[in-house]
């Protein structure tokens, strides 16, 4: 098959490839949206997981609106969903932030509502004494540096607190 133009050879691979409103690839998604759960996840995967999802639906639902007022009302009405099904499978740790931005009278956006619950992940991170900053590689290679040229100073492996990373002092 020769095409003359990139055009052409667009549009063939957008008819081949593109489903567009194909009823079983929008059941599949949405099966997977609904099924998904936080787990073992943190906030931030589970939430980039759950974007891709939303965005690969809103790909295959191709919704064309004509007025503006129409495309805003239908906008809120998704977002909506979509905070409600990220909260809705976030672990049980989380039902109290949970309560709190249902409790609002106005719904802040999912990005605002994403922040608030990764906020609070990384304070009860803090505050429980683990860490959520896995592949951090400044965080782990200081903690190591400090570790090792503490030893080597003083000999004694004894003297290291895990808690506050700092030579000589005890949790």
């Amino acid at each position: 098959m020769f095409l003359s133009t990139a055009r052409e050879v667009w549009e063939i691979v957008y008819q081949t490839y593109s489903k567009p409103k194909d009823a079983s690839v929008i059941f599949d998604v949405k099966t997977k949206i609904n099924a998904s759960k936080q787990g073992q996840l943190t906030v931030t995967k589970y939430y980039n997981l759950m974007l891709g999802l939303w965005l690969e639906l809103d790909q295959y639902q191709a919704i064309k609106m004509v007025c503006q007022a129409d495309t805003a009302t239908l906008n809120q009405i998704l977002e909506r969903d979509r905070i409600t099904e990220f909260l809705a499978c976030l672990n049980p740790e989380f039902d109290q932030v949970r309560v709190q931005i249902l409790g609002k009278d106005k719904l802040p956006s999912l990005n605002e509502v994403f922040s608030i619950v990764r906020s609070e992940e990384n304070r009860r991170g803090a505050m429980l004494g683990g860490s959520n900053m896995e592949g951090s590689t400044l965080f782990s290679s200081n903690k190591s540096w400090k570790q090792s040229t503490n030893q080597n100073k003083s000999g004694r492996e004894g003297q290291w607190c895990t808690f506050c990373m700092l030579y000589g002092s005890t949790r």
